[in-house]
């Protein structure tokens, strides 16, 4: 779908040009600059969403028992390390419904930590 494909790279292309300096972009939640270009990471299915966080854990965009123990029931459910979903999200590619991804390697430390964020919310609900 061309349409996912422009919205995807735009995000992408947004999120990793803000000149925005850390402390502006800190106090911004979902309904700020980043809440407004952030992925609709509703469409994300389980797999993919535990890959996501493995990666956030291991580049310590997320910390805490929260995020391990989200990971620790998703990874828990049967098929979600064998999928392509969790390898891709392993490796920071976030995969949405319609084709769309977006990597997560592409975006400002900033940009990744609330991807990251939003998606351990997400997650939440599949347990």
């Amino acid at each position: 779908m061309p349409h996912a494909f422009i919205r995807t790279a735009t995000i992408a292309l947004l999120l990793t040009t803000a000149s925005a300096a850390p402390a502006q972009l800190s106090g911004l939640g979902q309904s700020g600059l980043l809440g407004a270009i952030l992925p609709n990471v509703a469409s994300v299915g389980a797999s993919n969403a535990a890959g996501v966080i493995g990666y956030c854990l291991k580049n310590k965009f997320l910390g805490g028992t929260n995020a391990k123990s989200v990971l620790g029931k998703l990874t828990g459910q049967g098929g979600v390390k064998s999928s392509d979903g969790y390898a891709n999200g392993q490796n920071g590619l976030l995969q949405m419904d319609g084709g769309s991804s977006l990597s997560l390697g592409s975006l400002k430390a900033k940009a990744k930590a609330k991807v990251c964020d939003v998606v351990l919310q997400h997650a939440q609900s599949f347990l």
